[in-house]
């Protein structure tokens, strides 16, 4: 797929904006700028020129800012992870069901927004160095919050088969958001009850029967059932 050119007047318009960027706000927008070239296209299509050349700037200063396509790669994925892991930072004013049926929403919402750099990062791109230990740590992260949520605010201290049930759950998930977005169903509510149901289940095959009840407390209609 080729990747898109500008014309000189406007790599001349957005050199003149670089300039005038902060050092934050410069890499904040070529990272913005990788985010969309990496879900465009395969991770071996890009190079470092090519991806200046996308962004409008020069090669000097893209490896100004990241040493490596590897190193910029795995950059946007982790401003992707911190992103994701703010929206979806369970409320602790709510019951544990709305809470889960928030966090849950806010995952699929930002995945509805971005869902070219999810498939990728799951399927092609998680075959890169380092990103599986990105993504191992974001599902560690959501692991320990969900097992705080149920009452277990030390992750090492939790039942091994709680552990277990939640990292199985975690990839249940994954699986069952690519199958959304290859067949565009079912819709985000209805997916959302389904897997709270599911998150419901793993904790009560992981005997612990007071938080799988509560789960489901304040679940919309038809969860419980």
């Amino acid at each position: 797929m080729p990747l898109p050119r500008k014309d000189p007047a406007a790599r001349a318009k957005t050199a003149r904006a670089y300039r005038r960027m902060t050092v934050d706000d410069r890499r904040a927008e070529l990272l913005q700028r990788g985010e969309e070239l990496f879900a465009a296209h395969e991770y071996g299509e890009l190079t470092m020129s090519k991806i200046a050349k996308a962004a409008g700037v020069s090669k000097p200063l893209l490896y100004h800012y990241f040493p490596t396509k590897q190193a910029f790669f795995l950059a946007t994925v982790s401003r992707g992870a911190e992103e994701l892991g703010r929206r979806v930072m369970p409320r602790t004013d709510l019951p544990l069901g709305d809470a889960a049926v928030e966090s849950l929403t806010a995952y699929l919402s930002w995945i509805d927004e971005r869902p070219e750099v999810f498939r990728r990062l799951l399927t092609a791109a998680a075959a890169e160095p380092g990103v599986r230990e990105i993504l191992a740590g974001i599902r560690g992260d959501t692991v320990a919050r969900i097992a705080d949520a149920l009452g277990h605010p030390d992750i090492n201290a939790a039942p091994a088969s709680l552990r277990a049930a939640l990292h199985g759950w975690l990839l249940f998930v994954d699986g069952a958001v690519l199958v959304r977005l290859d067949l565009g169903a079912p819709p985000r509510d209805e997916l959302v009850e389904q897997l709270l149901g599911t998150l419901a289940g793993a904790v009560l095959a992981a005997g612990d029967e007071t938080a799988a009840a509560r789960l489901l407390e304040a679940a919309p209609d038809g969860v419980a059932g």
